[in-house]
């Protein structure tokens, strides 16, 4: 109440002609004006009897035979205004006494229980009458307080009936429904039912406090309708923006294919007048050599018929005969060139930008299917997006329409939209981790109706679905597979490290070839342990007992180069556990006996080594990779992944040794696929683990693996596990 007070002049302002109220009058939406002001805009503004509130824009009817004088007055204001004047009159002096009429000249006192201002006089003569106005509240204005000012905002009108107007309206007639005075009741409303207004007025007030608060419940609601049309006010003026950013893009494409066309043209023309010309020319030129020879020839024949002796005609005769009947016989150049060239504009009756649609799809004409599903994490998830019945045209590319956000944002990985079947769409995402995902799918800006919802992915359960059949040739011997690597032909190399060699298999698993066999000379292989394609025909293996590393042609099976001796040196190694090529095309060799890590040209040279210093130095490393920015080594004499910047700076580690989810008894390869699933075999667990690219563990094979060693995924999505003596086949 008090900032009500402190902002009073603002409260009683017209909003049409910014100045104090003048006769306020209230109207059916409940805004005030004053009453020339209303006037003036309703009847300048009005079309067919009704006009609009300049506030709230509702739609108000003229008053009857335009007599805006008949208005409700706005009592409230009024006595905001009555109050504004005590306050702005300082001490009282242009107050009107409320018995005599007359304004006072000195401070004015104000009577609480009567209701009335008093003069001087008027005051004195109050008092004296104390047995009738003994204990009421009199106070000088000058005095006023907040709280006085808002007694004096509530004070009771006085009756407006004639010879009643010292009276204040202090009962309520329930049959008649209005205000009345205490002699009202005599005069008036005798056995009317009536009671006291304060009472009524008190019970009515509940019945207003609720009714607002279904109205502040109504406003909450509608001021989310509101927001809603704010947004697609903003999403009409982002996407028309996009649009014409589309149709400037489209149109700039459009003059630089057609600048490209002028130029393409131009070339042809000159070309072609270029090479005509140069016939002309040709033509032109033995043209005027034969005329050249002609004058020659007449000339020398004039001279010499004119102007020679009778020695020099008979000597010269027969040789000027002669050339007579070669120029007579002579054929002329042929001259078949034309100058015709002419250019003939294409038709821009079709020429076309695109297409506006200035209507998009109807989220409520959609189903969206696989909400109860419960996903894994580090899988491929899928939700149905179908077409209700005659739902949509396929005047738009519907794809084109759809956003899909999943929140978390940085735990999902793989978001697109696909064309399924039967004219349904395919929504995909990958969840990286387990967790709720909460999901949100519009149509050409507008949610589906089940959007937003939430989904659970929990740690994936890797289950084996089958053996890869490796069909071998007669005699051949698959020993103890070790590492996998396949192709973008999905062939697949599988090191054996019993039979010091490698088998190439194609996708179906029949063999190929066999490459290599125990030895030391280039091509033979001592315990050969991880491979890496370089191409489709070239592959790298880490030839472990060998202390090297060898480049293989795989279709003629002869190694085409090799480099590293044993030793501690760069460019030496002892024991190669592993090799990969990561996407710079750096080798990344892995020494077991060495405790390090060697990244290396494509030639054998060493670029860096780390892994062998610090605190966190590595024991007995197994296999490495790289992503992005990052080395990711399996520590076997650990038992944890360690990460390493591309300097070499030990960052973090992920796990420890146990036997619990997250784990590790020995880790020996590991890999990671396209969505970013980090896969490792956890060898004398006996099992495969799962975990996101910054460590969190995301699940794990189901049934026991005799004792993994090798892991690969396949571009159709298997995963390959090299275990004891078998190949799985996990999904």
């Amino acid at each position: 109440m008090e900032s009500f007070f402190r902002n009073l002049t603002e409260q009683v302002i017209c909003s049409i002609c910014l100045e104090t109220y003048k006769k306020p009058k209230i109207i059916s939406c409940f805004h005030t004006f004053c009453c020339d002001c209303l006037q003036k805009h309703a009847t300048k503004s009005q079309r067919n009897g009704k006009f609009r509130c300049p506030e709230c824009q509702a739609e108000i009817e003229l008053p009857e035979g335009n007599r805006f004088h008949n208005l409700p007055a706005s009592f409230f204001h009024n006595r905001l205004l009555s109050l504004l004047a005590v306050r702005e009159s300082g001490h009282g002096t242009s107050i009107t006494c409320g018995n005599c009429k007359k304004t006072s000249q000195s401070n004015v006192h104000y009577c609480f229980d009567c209701f009335r201002f008093m003069c001087l006089d008027c005051l004195n003569a109050h008092e004296v009458m104390s047995t009738d106005f003994g204990g009421h509240k009199v106070m000088p204005v000058k005095d006023f307080q907040d709280q006085d000012y808002e007694a004096l905002l509530k004070q009771q009108h006085f009756c407006s009936k004639k010879f009643h107007e010292k009276q204040i309206k202090r009962f309520f007639c329930l049959q008649c429904q209005s205000s009345i005075c205490n002699i009202c009741i005599i005069t008036d409303h005798q056995n009317h039912k009536v009671d006291l207004i304060d009472n009524m007025a008190e019970n009515e007030k509940g019945n207003i406090t609720a009714n607002a608060a279904l109205v502040r419940e109504r406003r909450t609601d509608l001021k989310k309708v509101l927001r809603q049309i704010e947004e697609t006010e903003l999403n009409l003026e982002r996407n028309v923006a996009s649009a014409k950013a589309k149709v400037i893009q489209a149109a700039e494409h459009m003059i630089a294919q057609i600048r490209e066309r002028e130029k393409e043209a131009i070339a042809s023309l000159e070309t072609t007048r270029v090479t005509r010309l140069e016939s002309i020319n040709s033509s032109k030129a033995a043209t005027d050599s034969l005329v050249k020879q002609m004058d020659q020839v007449v000339e020398f024949a004039e001279n010499l018929s004119q102007r020679s002796s009778s020695s020099d005609v008979m000597e010269n005769k027969d040789n000027l005969r002669q050339k007579f009947i070669e120029l007579r016989e002579i054929e002329f150049p042929i001259h078949h060139d034309t100058s015709f060239i002419k250019f003939v504009p294409s038709s821009m009756e079709d020429l076309k930008l695109g297409i506006v649609f200035s209507e998009g799809m109807d989220p409520d004409q959609f189903n969206l299917e696989g909400l109860d599903q419960t996903l894994q994490a580090g899988v491929k998830a899928e939700f149905l997006l179908s077409p209700k019945v005659g739902g949509y045209s396929t005047r738009m590319d519907l794809k084109e329409e759809i956003e899909i956000t999943v929140e978390p944002m940085e735990d999902v990985t793989d978001v697109m939209v696909c064309d399924g079947e039967s004219g349904k769409l395919v929504l995909i995402f990958t969840p990286k981790a387990p967790g709720a995902y909460n999901i949100e799918v519009k149509i050409s800006g507008n949610k589906l109706q089940t959007s937003p919802f939430t989904v659970l992915a929990v740690p994936r359960e890797i289950v084996v679905v089958g053996e890869l059949d490796l069909k071998l040739s007669n005699g051949e011997e698959l020993q103890r597979p070790f590492r996998i690597a396949v192709n973008t032909k999905e062939e697949m190399a599988i090191t054996d490290i019993s039979g010091h060699c490698i088998f190439l298999f194609d996708k179906k698993g029949t063999f190929l070839r066999k490459i290599g066999g125990q030895g030391e000379i280039a091509g033979k292989f001592h315990h050969p342990h991880g491979l890496a394609f370089v191409s489709d025909n070239d592959i790298l293996v880490a030839d472990s007992s060998n202390h090297r590393i060898q480049q293989t042609d795989v279709c003629r099976g002869k190694c085409v180069k090799s480099f590293g001796k044993y030793g501690r040196a760069k460019g030496e190694f002892a024991k190669t556990s592993d090799v990969y090529l990561d996407e710079e095309l750096r080798v990344v060799v892995t020494e077991e006996s060495n405790h390090r890590v060697q990244i290396m040209s494509l030639e054998g040279e060493t670029m860096k080594i780390f892994g062998n210093e610090g605190p966190e130095k590595l024991d007995k490393p197994t296999s490495c990779i790289s992503y992005k920015d990052r080395f990711l080594v399996c520590d076997g004499g650990n038992n944890c992944i360690k990460v390493f910047g591309q300097s070499g700076t030990f960052l973090n580690k992920i796990g420890k040794q146990g036997d619990q989810d997250g784990q590790f008894n020995w880790p020996l390869g590991i890999h990671l696929d396209h969505s970013e699933n980090l896969f490792v075999c956890d060898c004398n667990n006996n099992r495969v683990q799962q975990f996101s690219i910054d460590g969190r563990f995301t699940g794990k094979s189901a049934s026991c693996l005799a004792y993994p060693t090798g892991i690969a995924t396949t571009p159709d999505g298997r995963i390959l596990v090299a275990c004891r003596d078998k190949v799985y086949i996990l999904n």
